[in-house]
């Protein structure tokens, strides 16, 4: 017989077009397990902002770095998270000379860091005896969150009223700090904050309520005082990567 003098399309064997599907789809698997792997990998940075309670005043400053509440929420929340400990004593949120958070530097070191946690408390030094003034502290507050939110990274924010304080045996509470402040106007001016900006609130005044069992000396934990607030942190925290 003559061959046809119109040639049909030239069709690859069956074989060749089973195989190369599946080559691709390996392929695609082997780029996307890979970006998986980088992400797990991924450093979480958890930055502590605030006073002598952050700082973790009240247990030997030898065992501050493994026992203050942001030393026991890294333990707590694994080695996927860099927990950095910005706590420093006796400052206050409002504008004081020489007392004010801010003039510490932390806040534009932070900025700078891009975190993808920040956890803020202050409030109780400004508590004291000749200082407060509510509604300066909420206007610095509204600002001091603000800024934060301003951070490229887009950082989860969790603003905390601080927790009770306690009189010593005289009956007076140490450093002229207010607990009548604390409970009745910081706390809601806190929970204000957090509503108006739409950030987190955690409040450990209601987590150490009638626990001075917790304290060293009534305004700072002791030790089992400092992994009762990191615990109650952590319950909160929105984790990411897990």
């Amino acid at each position: 017989m003559q061959r046809s003098h119109i040639e049909k399309a030239w069709k690859p064997p069956i074989w060749k077009a089973l195989v190369i599907p599946p080559l691709v789809l390996l392929l695609l698997f082997a780029n996307t397990e890979t970006l998986m792997e980088k992400e797990d990998t991924r450093i979480y940075k958890v930055y502590c902002m605030g006073d002598s309670i952050t700082y973790g005043k009240g247990v030997p400053e030898e065992e501050r770095a493994e026992a203050s509440y942001p030393a026991v929420l890294g333990k707590l929340l694994g080695s996927r998270y860099e927990v950095v400990n910005y706590g420093v004593s006796g400052r206050t949120l409002l504008d004081i000379p020489e007392k004010s958070y801010r003039a510490t530097g932390y806040l534009d070191i932070v900025k700078l860091q891009q975190p993808d946690i920040i956890i803020v408390m202050l409030g109780s030094n400004d508590s004291r005896r000749g200082r407060w003034d509510a509604g300066k502290y909420k206007e610095a507050y509204l600002a001091f969150v603000r800024e934060l939110q301003e951070i490229e990274s887009a950082p989860d924010i969790y603003i905390m009223a601080p927790p009770e304080a306690f009189p010593r045996e005289d009956g007076n509470i140490i450093h002229g700090i207010r607990n009548d402040i604390i409970h009745d106007e910081i706390g809601r001016i806190v929970r204000e904050v957090a509503e108006e900006t739409g950030v987190h609130m955690i409040d450990l005044y209601a987590v150490t309520e009638d626990h001075p069992e917790y304290f060293y000396d009534g305004v700072h934990p002791n030790q089992e005082g400092y992994a009762i607030v990191a615990q109650a942190i952590y319950e909160q925290l929105d984790k990411k990567g897990s």
